[in-house]
């Protein structure tokens, strides 16, 4: 294989013929002229390569070496060049795409948007549009403040919009308003109710009536914290309770998985095909559209043509790339099931209990039914169980009743 810098800068194939083909060299070497690739064809032929350029002062080395020279080929980009200059198409295409690629780099052909979190991008993308800011457009006509002001008054919930343009892409910058926090309020007629039933082992109340005190158990749904506080001189008051309920309480979670189950196992087969996407258009370069097969993992990959960071075209290469596999059976011990499913359970539960909750007392039972490995963790915790919930109008006019019937009394 040639050297690359060979290639670049052109070199000569000579034959040299004579009784002494040697001589060539030793009088190339003692002029300091580069040679390399010397072979003997036979006793009385030598083949060697020189710079093209050199070519010339060594053919003139023939009578003083007592041999004939002959230059087999000349080869190299420079002969490559000289060959295409009447060829101006070739020589024109690259002039043109180097035209299309500043002019295209003059539109928008791809659209970032960085900042949202509640504004979805396509709320966004539409009021973009709308302010002429989309895929295509003129970058030079965009206006800043014109773009910024149209968007804001479409987009209430955005505070600050900006936009930047880098050759083809356009780097749409956001901050969304931040929503003032509700203040709590303490008229508001809210009850803690047991969102699990539990043994009260400790109650902490901030405002509202206690309903329940500590070694009484509580079912699931019963209000803990009443909003509505009496009064033996005024009426029934409204308010937002506030409090918490530590209690005991059990749980029981079921975690079930196969022994056995399906595994792929990849055979090395790889096949790939390509497509075009250009200005929205798709150009598959294969005549069929499916799937090759129903085992096989298919990766898509989309190269944009540009610039990143900088501009990107609407020309995209497409590579879709499936590696087969063939499904064997698979299976797990019994150990490993049990400390999959152990784990899983514990994970189950500490998401129940919450980061403040206490585990008191655990117990973990494994078995093997028809095929499938079956844990079962059984838990004692102590926990909040305390939830805040709106009083009904049904539960404020009793309230308030009961009040006016108790002061009637008094």
């Amino acid at each position: 294989m040639e050297r690359l810098s060979d290639t670049a800068r052109g070199y000569a194939v000579i034959k040299a013929v004579g009784v002494e083909p040697t001589g060539i060299i030793d009088r190339c070497a003692a002029e300091g002229l580069e040679f390399w690739g010397a072979y003997p064809e036979d006793d009385y032929t030598l083949i060697f390569r020189t710079r093209l350029n050199k070519a010339q002062t060594v053919l003139g080395f023939a009578e003083k070496c007592g041999c004939e020279l002959e230059i087999l080929e000349k080869r190299g980009l420079p002969i490559e060049a000289k060959k295409l200059r009447h060829r101006y198409v070739l020589w024109g295409l690259p002039v043109v795409f180097l035209i299309l690629l500043v002019f295209s780099s003059l539109f928008i052909w791809k659209i970032d948007i960085e900042g949202n979190s509640t504004v979805s991008d396509i709320e966004i993308l539409n009021a973009l549009e709308d302010s002429g800011v989309f895929i295509g457009s003129f970058s030079p006509n965009f206006t800043s403040d014109n773009i910024r002001s149209r968007v804001l008054i479409k987009i209430p919930e955005l505070k600050w919009i900006s936009v930047s343009v880098f050759g083809s892409r356009a780097l749409i910058e956001v901050r969304e308003r931040t929503d003032i926090p509700e203040l709590l309020d303490e008229d508001e007629a809210i009850k803690i109710v047991a969102e699990q039933p539990g043994i009260i082992e400790q109650m902490k109340v901030l405002r509202g009536f206690p309903l329940y005190k500590k070694g009484q158990t509580a079912a699931e749904n019963d209000t803990l914290i009443d909003g509505a506080v009496p009064s033996s001189f005024n009426k029934t008051e409204l308010m937002h309770a506030e409090g918490s309920v530590i209690a005991r309480t059990w749980y029981e979670i079921c975690a079930v998985m196969p022994l056995e189950y399906n595994e792929k196992v990849y055979s090395g087969e790889v096949k790939r095909r390509f497509a075009l996407i250009a200005f929205g258009n798709r150009i598959n370069f294969y005549r069929n559209s499916r799937i090759f097969d129903t085992n096989c993992d298919n990766i898509l990959r989309k190269q944009t043509l540009g610039i990143k960071g900088f501009f990107e075209l609407p020309i995209a290469l497409v590579t879709e790339k499936s590696r087969f596999y063939e499904l064997e059976t698979a299976s797990v011990s019994e150990e490993t099931a049990r400390a999959l499913l152990e784990a899983r359970a514990n994970k189950e539960l500490r998401s129940k209990i919450g980061e403040d909750g206490e585990i008191i007392s655990a117990e973990f039972t494994f078995s093997v039914i028809d095929g499938f490995a079956v844990g079962t963790l059984r838990a004692e915790c102590r926990t909040n169980i305390a939830a805040e919930e709106k009083m009904t109008a049904e539960e404020i006019n009793a309230a308030l009743a009961a009040g006016e019937e108790r002061n009637k009394d008094d």
